[in-house]
């Protein structure tokens, strides 16, 4: 009898799993095929809200595939985390860019800037239906109005994102949340933040007595300079005793046409030549023959493929040209090799694998 009983439970209960996986007997709906392509859309259709760094709070694309820069800091940090979101380009890739961020970027459209140059061409950009048009670097006076303006005009979300030397890092951590790279982002921003950590701890330990009295020169007579203070600065002014010290400085990264009788008075130990400038014919200049610097075989070329490492524009090159910078003034603070730093670098942010020989032709004139 008790077996008898045990049976039937066993069935009961048996039979209860079954309704209740059916449930409980109803007729079993059945499940409706969405298309794919509604599926897609909807997905596509999504919104979410994005603050940016001049406090506007932007309504973006959920899931973003389509990307223009609004000037050349933003192209460069763009291209380092998600080239393949491009649709355009600020400027057109000349050769020496071509050759290391390869023929596919030099192949999209060009736009032109709205800061800066002032070209912006706005028919071609609409043209490309970017879903975002996104501004990287200084923050300047009216970005909030201007990027209002801008939006509305185009009806494309438009933001900022500020990337000073002390941002970068963060700002690429923003780009890796709301491009759904977090993890490429993210291994750049920490590369920024970590080298700017060590050159910023390793200069603590050079005296300011000790500090090199230095120049950034530019410009076919050399004497265009790079004031103390300004935002092109921020390297020279943390590494060493920036002489060009000027009352109301542009903020043009060409910097400030200076008289030669004002630089044989700044007499800098130390001078960095931009790239074009007159390096090559310098020792046989009436003028820069005059200092120190020159007679010393102490002046450089700063290397410039695919960008100037020391900014113009004022972007993540800079974390390379501290580093080359840094160990340049201060051998004995900085013992790494600018060759691993190079590679490592130039790995990262453009893709690229350089070479021995092609690091020692690209830095021929700036490592001595």
């Amino acid at each position: 009898m008790k077996k008898r009983t045990m049976k039937m439970r066993v069935a009961a209960l048996s039979l209860a799993v079954i309704m209740a996986a059916t449930g409980c007997g109803a007729k079993k709906e059945e499940p409706v095929d969405v298309p794919k392509e509604e599926v897609a859309a909807e997905e596509q259709n999504k919104t979410v809200l994005f603050t940016d760094s001049c406090g506007r709070e932007v309504e973006l694309p959920a899931q973003i595939d389509r990307i223009v820069p609004m000037g050349p800091p933003a192209q460069m940090m763009l291209l380092a985390v998600a080239p393949e979101k491009m649709v355009g380009l600020t400027n057109e890739l000349n050769e020496k860019e071509v050759a290391y961020l390869g023929e596919e970027c030099a192949k999209l459209p060009e736009f032109g800037s709205f800061y800066g140059t002032g070209d912006l061409n706005k028919e071609a950009l609409l043209a490309a239906d970017p879903q975002v048009i996104i501004d990287m670097g200084e923050a300047k006076n009216g970005n909030k109005e201007d990027l209002d303006s801008l939006q509305e005009q185009l009806g494309i979300p438009t933001i900022f994102i500020e990337a000073s030397l002390e941002t970068t890092g963060e700002a690429f951590r923003t780009l890796g949340d709301i491009l759904n790279k977090e993890e490429d982002a993210g291994k750049l921003g920490d590369y920024c933040d970590t080298k700017l950590d060590m050159i910023q701890t390793s200069m603590e330990k050079v005296p300011e007595e000790e500090r090199v009295n230095y120049l950034y020169a530019g410009g076919d007579n050399g004497l265009w300079v790079i004031s103390k203070g300004s935002f092109h600065a921020e390297v020279l002014d943390m590494l060493g005793n920036n002489v060009a010290v000027l009352e109301e400085p542009t903020r043009k990264g060409s910097g400030d046409e200076i008289s030669g009788e004002q630089l044989l008075l700044w007499n800098p130990d130390v001078v960095i030549f931009a790239p074009n400038s007159i390096y090559e014919t310098v020792k046989n200049d009436e003028l820069w023959a005059q200092l120190g610097a020159i007679q010393n075989d102490r002046y450089y070329e700063v290397p410039s493929a695919p960008y100037n490492w020391m900014g113009m524009p004022p972007a993540i090159n800079r974390f390379l040209g501290m580093q080359w910078v840094a160990k340049m003034l201060y051998p004995e603070v900085f013992d790494y090799e600018m060759y691993d730093v190079a590679k490592e670098y130039y790995n990262l942010f453009y893709h690229y694998d350089l070479g021995k020989e092609e690091f020692q032709k690209l830095t021929e004139n700036a490592v001595k």
